[in-house]
């Protein structure tokens, strides 16, 4: 319930934020590992006027959601070929920006990017359940109490944030492990809910996935950069 309140505030303002103030939100990329961020892409509102630049040289231009989701090549002044696309994944989507087939540093595709979102993810479900768990108890306040936060949250946050740390360093069986507990803790949630009497609506199902996929991702990311270590 805590994660449904706050994902559902959070997104709302976002979007209020892009519809109404058209905020240009803008991503750069370097075209290689380690080298410049020569490219960037900007977009207004959600997904509209989409542009890619290239040293400060609009390369190429989308005008919506429709056409992003198609997806667009564009070749680049070494011979290499620059694909953008959004891509719809479960509850999620995902922008692609590839050279020639792979990610670019940086991008949500790029494996290493999987893997840092993944333990942010983690840190950020510690932080929230720390954080409220200790208000909720030390204030006393009666709404998150109500909420069932307190004492348990703050010792779901403890675990999340040592397996935070445990994740960062790349284990895998740390990874695998958080999915399990988070996976569980919401089926366990749900039971005891339709248990006490509740009808637990949608929402907390749907953020819980929302959450999950970037984390499902790391696993396949780990996978990838240790499969680079070993050919390297």
């Amino acid at each position: 319930m805590l994660i449904i309140i706050f994902l559902m505030v959070y997104w709302q303002a976002k979007l209020v934020r892009l519809i109404e103030k058209e905020e240009v939100p803008r991503q750069s990329y370097s075209l290689e590992e380690n080298g410049p961020k020569c490219l960037e892409i900007s977009w207004k509102g959600i997904w509209k006027s989409f542009t890619v630049t290239l040293d400060g040289n609009v390369i190429g231009t989308m005008e919506g959601q429709k056409e992003l989701k198609k997806g667009r090549e564009y070749p680049l002044p070494d011979g290499s070929l620059l694909k953008v696309q959004l891509v719809q994944k479960l509850a999620a989507v995902e922008l692609q920006v590839l050279r020639d087939g792979k990610p670019l540093p940086g991008s949500a595709s790029d494996p290493e990017q999987r893997f840092k979102t993944a333990y942010q993810i983690i840190f950020f479900i510690a932080g929230l359940n720390l954080v409220l768990g200790l208000i909720s108890e030390l204030l006393e306040v009666e709404f998150l109490l109500s909420l069932g936060l307190g004492i348990g949250s703050v010792f779901f946050g403890l675990v999340f944030l040592g397996l935070g740390f445990w994740v960062r360093t790349g284990s895998l069986v740390g990874l695998i492990l958080t999915i399990v507990i988070f996976g569980f803790d919401g089926v366990l949630g749900y039971y005891f809910a339709i248990d006490a009497g509740f009808e637990p609506g949608l929402g907390g199902i749907f953020a819980r996935i929302i959450l999950l996929i970037p984390m499902i991702q790391g696993v396949g990311a780990i996978r990838e950069l240790e499969k680079k270590e070993t050919l390297a």
